[in-house]
């Protein structure tokens, strides 16, 4: 019937999704554009910028990510369009899993949060404690 199929829907829709073993995300950073003199304090600044991303990326995982964009239209044409995207939030417990080179120009960092930090996170933030 109707009603039963619109209540399978509802509560498959409101159901706790399965979570993870644990979130991974991954970062990269080249090492040309960093702001240092030596080849060598590039590539440490390189693998910093790759773990941010990481980080970023992570964050984005478990809080989502405010997207706001906006399209000015003239005369049948568009004449300018813009897009922005934010994250915020806190990450702890994450461990680093790799840091290696792609390429001669390129650094990438994976980083992984487990089950047991993304339960705790999860518990603070029904409490009413944002990290």
């Amino acid at each position: 019937t109707a009603l039963a199929s619109e209540s399978k829907l509802i509560a498959e829709r409101t159901a706790a999704p399965e979570m993870p073993y644990k979130l991974t995300a991954v970062g990269f950073s080249t090492v040309s554009i960093q702001p240092a003199k030596s080849i060598n304090q590039k590539r440490l600044l390189a693998m910093r910028a790759a773990k941010l991303d990481a980080y970023r990326t992570l964050a984005e995982q478990v809080y989502g990510l405010r997207v706001k964009g906006q399209t000015t239209i003239g005369e049948a044409v568009v004449t300018s369009d813009q897009l922005a995207s934010a994250v915020e939030g806190m990450i702890t417990g994450a461990e680093v899993v790799s840091i290696k080179a792609t390429s001669a120009d390129t650094y990438q960092v994976e980083l992984s949060l487990s089950e047991n930090h993304l339960k705790r996170m999860i518990n603070a933030y029904r409490k009413g404690i944002f990290y």
